[in-house]
């Protein structure tokens, strides 16, 4: 299976910055909708893009070798091939051809339930999620942007 990494291409970066809906949408919108799509849009060109991590999910590989077994937990990604893969989070297992194993020790941080994981989340033997199995569901940060303080720590 294909696997992605956190790569930013210039085709991503100018794509974060573009409006999703087209000339006739907009025309289609109500003044408060097109509002509030221009107050967006006019943020992102104002706050570029300076990083983005893809979400880790079962079948994300480390750069020692291993891979991550997630079990679901409600949240799910659908690769381009339309599989349903579970979104991985920090203490989920990986595995290593050895038979070795490790857990996922961090991730997105602070949040309102479990901490997801992140490509570049760290593992508990210092091993590191460098790339998972579908390429378009990240975690953007834009220009000015403050991380929760325990962000990928």
């Amino acid at each position: 299976m294909k696997q992605y990494t956190n790569e930013l291409t210039a085709e991503m970066l100018a794509a974060f910055d573009q409006s999703p809906f087209t000339a006739e949408q907009l025309a289609g919108m109500n003044d408060e909708a097109r509002s509030l799509i221009e107050k967006q849009n006019t943020f992102n060109l104002t706050h570029p893009v300076t990083a983005a991590y893809l979400i880790a999910t079962e079948g994300s590989l480390t750069r020692d070798g291993g891979t991550v077994f997630s079990e679901y937990s409600g949240q799910q990604i659908e690769t381009e091939c339309g599989k349903r893969i579970n979104v991985s989070r920090v203490g989920d297992e990986v595995r290593y051809p050895d038979g070795t194993t490790a857990k996922i020790s961090t991730g997105v941080g602070k949040t309102s339930g479990d901490s997801a994981a992140l490509v570049g989340s760290l593992l508990d033997n210092g091993d590191e999620i460098i790339s998972r199995p579908q390429g378009s569901v990240r975690r953007v940060v834009r220009a000015g942007e403050s991380l929760p303080a325990n962000f990928l720590k």
